[in-house]
């Protein structure tokens, strides 16, 4: 399939990206990975006169933890992301739920950044990112402003991103020591599968008693965008992991779910299966903290 034409241009630097988009006459398209924006373009459900591709400029690409932040480029890959040591250490849930991003390949291509403009309702990375209580940072010509994720994402392939912005990299809290993360998906098929429903959590455990403080509980997949089961949190605040208590923040999370997945024909699985799933996620959760 020949693709419709426009303008290629790779910037090196994000000041020449930024000053690229503020002379733009029509709305371009930012390439990240491409895993997603090819096959808008091959399928011409897109036809920007100009493409600009962000993979070449390293001010887009890092991890770092810096002043008590871990702070992550827009550009970085899911298997950059899932190895990073820092990651692995501090921020469980993102790296397990970028290690189960599509296939190898997409892993080594597809970029958080990408991931989360795109603002698909199964978008993995987002829910591990909004239990971790992650903000997102858009630059333009002018300068900077920060949202948190329920303020960037405002529906299915829709953000507040403005013409003459680049969301420039992601932060984050060092998670404390003394804290556990964990996510879980429910795939169509194991090995490429788009999450039909997933489940980010976080929560600071007190050593003594294991009791759970700064509880976050957040949803993928039943809503347009993932959201914070905000009911479930205050429950499972200053409790102890356990058998009943899983079960019980199981069924609020389901109830939870119910309501925003309406009459869709998906909703009696999903109500039913989003118990597996969170059930899977806090039981991992609880080993961890018997562990603290």
């Amino acid at each position: 399939m020949i693709l419709s034409e426009f303008d290629y241009l790779a910037p090196k630097s994000l000041s020449e990206a930024l000053n690229i988009l503020d002379k733009a006459d029509n709305e371009p398209c930012l390439l990240a990975g491409g895993t997603d924006v090819m096959i808008h373009l091959k399928e011409e459900e897109i036809k920007p006169q100009q493409v600009i591709n962000l993979k070449q400029i390293p001010e887009l690409n890092f991890i770092k933890e810096e002043n008590g932040y871990i702070k992550i480029g827009a550009m970085t890959t899911f298997s950059t992301i899932e190895k990073s040591n820092l990651i692995q250490d501090r921020a469980k849930a993102l790296a397990k739920a970028c290690g189960e991003v599509g296939s190898p390949q997409i892993r080594n291509t597809g970029t958080v950044g990408g991931n989360i403009v795109n603002a698909s309702p199964a978008a993995d990375s987002v829910p591990a990112l909004m239990a971790l209580d992650a903000k997102v940072v858009l630059a333009n010509k002018e300068g900077e402003r920060e949202l948190a994720l329920d303020e960037f994402l405002c529906g299915i392939n829709q953000t507040v991103i403005k013409p003459n912005e680049i969301l420039t990299h992601i932060y984050f809290k060092t998670p404390k020591i003394d804290s556990i993360s964990e996510f879980e998906k429910l795939g169509r098929r194991k090995a490429l599968a788009i999450a039909r429903l997933s489940v980010g959590f976080y929560a600071e455990v007190e050593p003594e008693n294991k009791v759970l403080q700064d509880v976050r509980i957040s949803l993928g997949a039943v809503a347009k965008n993932p959201f914070r089961a905000v009911e479930a949190e205050e429950y499972l605040k200053g409790k102890k992991l356990n058998e009943d208590v899983i079960t019980e923040t199981v069924e609020k999370i389901s109830e939870i779910a119910a309501v925003t997945l309406g009459n869709r024909s998906s909703a009696p699985f999903k109500r039913e299966s989003i118990k597996g799933v969170a059930k899977k996620a806090l039981i991992k959760a609880m080993d961890s903290a018997d562990k603290i």
